[in-house]
């Protein structure tokens, strides 16, 4: 039985996801990222026992270095110079850029990561099925296919190795044709069961408007009131935006990162909204444990 987030309706659980990424870009300020970052990663955490983020913490890394560095060498708009490197200017400015650009992206990852573990397949397909039918499948198979290819890649590779076929020794040109080789092999078997796919989803009727069809999630009380709020906080987030209370300033002149009067109250705002998830998975581990030392 599934708890927690995961337990809400889809339709509001995109929805919250949705709303979160409208955020994470709005919200240019680094205090705010920088501590939706944390919670993105705690809930992450929560969720599969980090198990994404030790897959991916490499490239994470990796993405905020390179904005960190990139950004100052190219950008020399500002009024407070740090230093010089090869004769160019780096400028405080652009530190800051960089960092909020790099703290955006890994939000937006983050939510991804964690969109993956919410919304699965048949979620999606429950979503837009009846909506858009061709488009939500056509969907649904492409967010598959990199994982999917990547895991066939694995297996070909076993095999091929078996017969004394492999991409990591030889010649480059051996190593090329072997390449070629298993991709045409990857091609081949994903057209075949491409061919599969579209023919039993045809014999089983789907995309016909008429047809009927089990529904496995119900919308109720919890997810109405989860949804009010969810409008409510990005509502309020999104009107801290538009008063710049979100956003720090940096040209012409770079505003002070520290908060202060109502941007306090925009930042706790849509700081609630970004953790929702993991108040509600907080809130069922307290449970839990109330109830297991009870018993």
């Amino acid at each position: 039985m599934k708890r927690g987030f995961s337990s809400f309706h889809p339709l509001t659980c995109f929805l919250y996801y949705v709303g979160a990424l409208v955020i994470v870009m709005l919200g240019q300020h680094p205090a705010f990222l920088l501590s939706t970052v944390l919670v993105l990663i705690v809930f992450n955490i929560i969720q599969e026992k980090g198990g994404g983020l030790i897959r991916w913490w490499g490239a994470y890394a990796t993405l905020i270095i390179f904005f960190l560095v990139l950004t100052p060498l190219i950008n020399h708009r500002g009024t407070h110079l740090l230093f010089y490197f090869r004769d160019n200017p780096v400028m405080l400015e652009a530190v800051i850029q960089g960092m909020i650009t790099g703290l955006s992206l890994l939000c937006l990852l983050l939510v991804f990561l964690s969109y993956n573990q919410i919304i699965t397949a048949d979620k999606f397909l429950f979503l837009f099925a009846r909506v858009l039918p061709q488009w939500a499948l056509l969907t649904m198979l492409a967010m598959r296919f990199v994982p999917l290819f990547r895991r066939r890649l694995v297996e070909i590779d076993r095999v091929q190795q078996s017969k004394g076929v492999s991409v990591k020794t030889g010649s480059l040109k051996q190593r090329i044709k072997n390449g070629l080789l298993f991709v045409q092999i990857l091609l081949t078997w994903s057209l075949e069961e491409g061919i599969q796919t579209a023919d039993s989803m045809k014999a089983r009727g789907y995309g016909l408007k008429k047809r009927s069809r089990y529904t496995p999630y119900h919308f109720q009380l919890k997810d109405g009131l989860l949804l009010v709020i969810i409008i409510l906080f990005f509502s309020l987030s999104v009107a801290g935006w538009a008063l710049g209370d979100l956003v720090l300033e940096i040209q012409p002149m770079l505003e002070s990162p520290l908060l202060s009067g109502r941007e306090w109250f925009f930042y706790v705002v849509g700081l609630l909204y970004m953790g929702i998830p993991l108040c509600i998975e907080g809130r069922e581990w307290v449970l839990w444990r109330f109830w297991r030392y009870k018993i």
